[in-house]
């Protein structure tokens, strides 16, 4: 119903996992490098918890379009189940025959048993993926123990990954399926968004819509995170219908008063009643939805002769400015601008990956998805950190990093290009495996500011160091404004004091950045090629 109000392609807070709108936070992505792990080793079982609408589901689709090809996998989604009609779907999802008059659990499990080893012997091996785990009886789990006895002197020859709610995690916590437990070679539990995650999952779901614009402001989102506790699917579920509460209120912008309406309609405090007529009410917004129709069409008929008119008059307006136009092209030098060219659908799934693996060649750094894990989790493997943040070209510029960008097409898929060079005028990328030079220009019709850098974090940085802060990192900023200086003029301390910050000042305005005196992640930076560490830049050393 608001799409067309507020210029969206489509509805960007709709609950179906559409893989276009799919967002990997850090703790998502902490949990597929776990998947990943789990998948690389011996282990048999691999588990994944969280609570309703984290996005369990998101991270288990992520990790299916990267699974390898020699891979035969069995997808369980309904495992309310008896053991016996959980091996009839495992052998009906791996193409495993079996006698369907025939009720034995042991003839199944032979059968299977059987298709294991022949897989085996062509170098394939097997997964079943079990979607609401918690749903599994105990007799259930005990037959998938059993399933995962059968291995060769190395290899386990079934794997299964367990996705489920926290309640998973009382279940196996029994006695009786300590044997299971004790099988479990990666586990992780999957936790809300936090605060600043909530703000780049909306902009990042607005942005693949089409949206160019700011519809719901800090403070909003702020208060967006307290109502939805950091939970994805709430989050979806309560920026819908403040969305729907802008629009019938004839917003631009959703305000905390619209959001906190919509929390109620939400979480059911305003509750559907039906009159003494029978006529259906679903909330007091449905009037002004009535009211806007009514005026919608009164206007349309009133103002219809006088449309026709400007019309015209915009036509005649645009053929001027075409005229004008083509005369300012037949004036100046003719330039042909290099146009972005989009790799096909497939390289578009794996452009993520290939990204990433050029960002770190620039740190002389060799990246294997399925070994490694996800990038910032690799990243912390090798010392460095992910700065993942929004930003234009200029902030780039003085960042001066390769980053990974996202880029949209315009019909709402979602790719990923490593930014590798950036002159004045020009932009490389390598994208998809294939280096493309395009202007800057062309490149922020496309960018609309999601980045992820890698950066030297100092020991201990998590948060900006302001004045009067105490930390070890204190220290570290203290040496290194020394070696920069090339004095000892500044003891060490671990108190951010009004004389270091005054030196800070001052090495800012030499960088040309701000001189807040707070020192960030921008500063920081600044820091490290100041004091020589070897990293890579876009451009030249300023």
């Amino acid at each position: 119903m608001y799409e067309e109000y507020f210029g969206l392609t489509d509805s960007p807070f709709s609950i179906a996992p559409d893989p276009r709108y799919l967002y990997m936070s850090e703790r998502h992505r902490e949990a597929f490098a776990h998947l990943v792990y789990g998948l690389n080793s011996e282990g048999a079982f691999i588990l994944l918890s969280g609570d309703v609408g984290t996005g369990k589901t998101t991270v288990s689709r992520c990790l299916l379009e990267q699974i390898p090809q020699n891979t035969n996998l069995a997808l369980i989604l309904n495992p309310k189940v008896s053991a016996q009609e959980l091996l009839d779907t495992i052998c009906d999802e791996l193409g495993v025959a079996y006698s369907r008059t025939h009720p034995s659990i042991k003839h199944r499990v032979d059968q299977i048993n059987l298709f294991l080893l022949r897989s085996y012997a062509e170098g394939k091996r097997t997964v079943v993926l079990i979607d609401e785990a918690q749903n599994l009886d105990i007799e259930v789990l005990e037959q998938l123990r059993l399933l995962t006895n059968l291995e060769t002197n190395e290899h386990k020859l079934l794997q299964i990954i367990l996705l489920g709610q926290p309640e998973l995690l009382d279940i196996l916590a029994r006695p009786e399926l300590s044997q299971l437990a004790q099988r479990i070679t990666a586990r992780y539990h999957l936790s809300p968004l936090n605060k600043k995650e909530i703000i780049t999952y909306v902009s990042h779901r607005l942005g693949v819509a089409g949206c160019n614009r700011v519809v719901f402001s800090n403070s909003v989102l702020k208060k967006l995170f307290k109502l939805s506790g950091g939970i994805p699917r709430l989050v979806n579920v309560l920026c819908d219908r403040a969305l729907l509460g802008a629009y019938v209120q004839n917003r631009h912008h959703v305000d905390q008063r619209t959001l906190e309406k919509a929390a109620k309609e939400v979480f059911g405090e305003q509750k559907t009643t039906i009159n003494k007529r029978g006529q259906f009410f679903t909330s007091r917004w449905m009037l002004p939805v009535y009211l806007t129709f009514i005026v919608g069409l009164v206007s349309v008929l009133y103002f219809n002769y006088q449309s026709v008119v400007d019309e015209k008059n915009q036509i005649a307006d645009e053929l001027k400015a075409m005229e004008a136009e083509l005369s300012a092209v037949e004036k100046s030098p003719s330039t042909v601008e290099a146009q972005l060219v989009w790799p096909d659908e497939v390289t578009r799934l794996r452009s993520n990956s290939v990204a990433f693996q050029s960002l770190f060649q620039r740190w002389n750094m060799s990246y294997k998805p399925m070994e490694n894990g996800t990038p910032c989790f690799y990243a912390q493997t090798k010392g460095l950190t992910c700065m993942e943040n929004q930003g234009d070209i200029a902030y780039l510029r003085i960042l001066n990093r390769p980053a990974v960008l996202s880029l949209y097409d315009g019909t709402g898929n979602i790719y990923y290009a490593a930014l590798i060079g950036l002159d004045d005028q020009n932009a490389v990328l390598d994208f998809a495996g294939t280096e493309q030079k395009v202007s800057v220009q062309q490149l922020e019709k496309f960018w609309q500011g999601e980045f992820v850098l890698l950066w030297n974090k100092p020991p201990g940085y998590e948060l900006s160091i302001k004045p009067g802060y105490q930390g070890d990192e204190v220290r570290w900023i203290t040496r290194k404004l020394n070696q920069i200086n090339q004095t000892n003029f500044l003891p060490e301390t671990s108190v951010y004091k009004a004389e270091l910050v005054e030196m800070i000042k001052q090495f800012q305005l030499s960088q040309g950045i701000e001189a807040d005196g707070i020192v960030g992640e921008q500063t920081l930076i600044h820091i490290n090629d100041a004091t020589g560490i070897n990293a890579p830049m876009l451009g030249k050393r300023s």
